[in-house]
């Protein structure tokens, strides 16, 4: 029965802790077995052996390669398989985070301390969502060049805050002032509140991607604004990148009736080839459509709140109205029901207070 990280209890009643100590010459990763009365003692043996013993492995490139040449080996050879974002994203962490300790530290070297050193100084300048990228980055580049990692990395509860819904009031009243406007930034808005898009992928769309006549949207791509990764001393440091939406998924979204005619009222206006928040050629940036949003919502008195909850605001009224949980997983592009569920449905107090109305308890027929 495992319990631990590599750590089992044996049917004769004694714990085991299995350490990988390096390779045999056949490549077959070689381990060390540790053995306690108790998980405790079997878990506190097993970091004291990591913390003070170094591992023999066998001599090899991969274990004499500095970490930060092996780091950016392991860039270059998945490069193509990230998004460009991602990419950047895990080449800042390297140059910001990693690099600084463990540049001149040889990849073999690596031990299960030098690990706890690293991520005992980052945790007091890093959030817990910025270590598990940081623990992610380390476990795929040392599998990359080493072909198995010897270290236990530290599991990261997920304690996001809340996300902000719009409250009924706040619906209400943004519907009461957009209702006679028919600006695209009106139009983005409203479209953003009744199909949940993601900004990036609303400042993707053209026309041409609504079908009206079947009442649909298809969501082909999203906008970044990323750093420019190969960048050379004339151009800009940022650009604009225009890829698949998030885990590369399309999808088709129905348009609710509302929006539909909404729609339908200024279509003949723009060529299909036109983004929708544009009306031209030359896309909205989802940093711009933001700050529109940002003064909409101060000009009508409402408090300030991202952009994305919207998305989270059609999510939980959709939950609410009784829409099947299935097709609003689809319709966001999530990859499961449970993303859904966990990160996107906030049950408001007065669709609670409903519910409790409905409960029922049996009540044993009196007898006069």
């Amino acid at each position: 029965m495992r319990i631990g990280p590599n750590i089992y209890k044996r049917q004769d009643g004694r714990w085991e802790a299995r350490i990988m100590i390096g390779k045999r010459a056949d490549g077959k990763p070689q381990y060390k077995s540790l053995y306690a009365r108790s998980y405790r003692d079997v878990s506190l043996a097993k970091k004291d052996f990591q913390n003070n013993v170094h591992f023999n492995a066998p001599v090899s490139m991969g274990n004499t390669v500095l970490f930060s040449i092996a780091a950016k080996d392991w860039l270059e050879h998945n490069r193509k398989n990230w998004k460009p974002s991602t990419y950047n994203k895990y080449k800042n962490y390297l140059e910001s985070y990693i690099y600084p300790c463990w540049k001149d530290t040889p990849a073999g070297r690596i031990t299960q301390e030098t690990y706890d050193l690293l991520f005992s100084y980052l945790e007091k300048i890093l959030s817990d969502s910025s270590l598990r990228v940081i623990n992610t980055i380390l476990k795929s580049c040392l599998k990359y060049t080493l072909k198995s990692v010897p270290i236990d990395f530290k599991t990261l509860s997920i304690n996001a805050n809340p996300v902000e819904i719009l409250t009924a009031a706040e619906i209400s009243n943004l519907l009461y002032r957009l209702r006679n406007r028919v600006d695209l930034n009106t139009v983005g808005i409203l479209f953003a509140l009744y199909t949940g898009v993601r900004l990036g992928e609303l400042c993707a769309l053209k026309w041409e991607d609504l079908d009206l006549e079947d009442r649909v949207c298809h969501v082909h791509h999203t906008l970044q604004r990323i750093q420019n990764p190969d960048r050379k001393p004339d151009e800009p440091k940022t650009c604009l990148h225009i890829g698949l939406p998030k885990n590369g998924k399309q999808r088709v979204i129905p348009l609710h009736d509302y929006l539909l005619g909404l729609l339908q009222k200024i279509q003949g206006n723009y060529a299909p080839s036109d983004y929708l928040l544009s009306g031209t050629s030359i896309p909205v940036e989802p940093r711009t459509m933001e700050n529109r949003f940002k003064k909409v919502l101060k000009n009508y008195g409402i408090r300030e709140v991202h952009f994305h909850v919207l998305r989270h605001t059609f999510a939980t009224q959709c939950i609410e109205s009784g829409i099947d949980v299935k097709a609003l997983s689809e319709i966001l592009g999530h990859s499961s029901v449970k993303i859904t569920m966990d990160k996107y449905v906030h049950l408001t107090m007065r669709f609670k207070q409903n519910q409790i109305t409905i409960l029922q308890f049996p009540e044993k027929n009196r007898i006069f």
